[in-house]
């Protein structure tokens, strides 16, 4: 009898392993397929079924990739694993075989240490980001919220998100970024990659409200992503008017918190401020402009700065 039950307790056993290393195989970099809703689930698997019978040599790209593989970058001039070239070569050709690999079948690991390892989600959450493509949104979305992943690979889907662009993606980052979230530096740096009004106006809201330095210090950084005269200049006359009120608005947020704020935060939000290039933040910044102190010397200072680079401008 007893030897009965250690053999059925063995194969029990065995059959756990078995199917745990079964779903292991089936999951991808960043989440399960499991992690998706079971529609967004079945429409993917049949986007990169179709897509590997168009393009088979994408997927073995993707399967092939070698930038985070020691003996390949180990000789380069800043030796670290990184796949961004080779995904940058493959363009939206490499869409689907990237989302499979994140979110459905992970390629083998191998030898990968942590960080060749998350290189390869780096990589490929920036590309998905950069493509710009909705049916990406699912994983991107999943990824962000999925627990166990490094903070690196988390602020990844953080831009990813925000490259994206959507209504979920704004939502998704508004949700989290706000004090005590433990998500909220990855969504306020998320939010700095979405180039719409709303999120410049979250943004803004979040350095006036918050007494956390380092998040306040985030949001000002953000603010000058978001509201970048040359990223807006890259995108053209089309939206101007709309980079125009987003940069506006950044600029209102900063120069009041450059003055009142000290150190980390008042270095962020003067980078910024330099960034955004708006017309009208040396008299915003005169306005805030304390009558005396160190703050009175920072704003002047800072005046000066901007002058000299509007001056390099004409």
């Amino acid at each position: 009898m007893k030897a009965l039950t250690n053999i059925l307790c063995a194969a029990a056993l065995g059959g756990a392993l078995l199917f745990s290393a079964g779903s292991a195989r089936a999951d991808g970099i960043v989440v399960a397929p499991s992690a998706l809703a079971p529609d967004a689930r079945k429409s993917l698997e049949q986007q990169i079924q179709t897509a590997r019978a168009q393009n088979p040599a994408a997927f073995e790209a993707i399967k092939n990739l070698k930038g985070h593989r020691f003996e390949y970058y180990k000789n380069n001039r800043n030796p670290f694993p990184t796949v961004a070239r080779e995904l940058r070569a493959l363009g939206p050709a490499g869409l689907m075989p990237m989302l499979e690999a994140l979110a459905v079948q992970q390629p083998e690991r191998g030898s990968l240490t942590n960080e060749e390892w998350d290189a390869l989600a780096l990589g490929m959450l920036d590309a998905v980001g950069m493509i710009r493509d909705p049916r990406a949104r699912p994983v991107v979305l999943a990824a962000f919220e999925t627990g166990g992943l490094r903070p690196k690979v988390v602020a990844a889907a953080g831009r990813a998100l925000g490259r994206l662009g959507g209504d979920q993606e704004l939502a998704m980052l508004v949700k989290h970024a706000k004090d005590g979230d433990a998500l909220a530096p990855y969504a306020v740096a998320g939010l700095g990659w979405m180039r719409r009004v709303e999120s410049a106006k979250h943004l803004a809201a979040l350095l006036a409200s918050t007494k956390d330095a380092t998040l306040a210090a985030t949001a000002a950084e953000a603010l000058g992503t978001v509201g970048s005269s040359w990223a807006w200049r890259a995108l053209g006359e089309k939206r101007a008017a709309e980079g125009l009120a987003v940069r506006k608005i950044c600029a209102e947020a900063l120069a009041p918190s450059f003055v009142r704020q000290k150190g980390d935060v008042r270095t962020r939000a003067a980078e910024s401020l330099l960034m955004i290039e708006h017309p009208a933040t040396v008299d915003l910044l005169r306005s805030a402009r304390p009558a005396k102190g160190a703050a009175a010397k920072a704003v002047d200072h800072l005046i000066v700065r901007i002058q000299e680079q509007q001056q390099k401008r004409r």
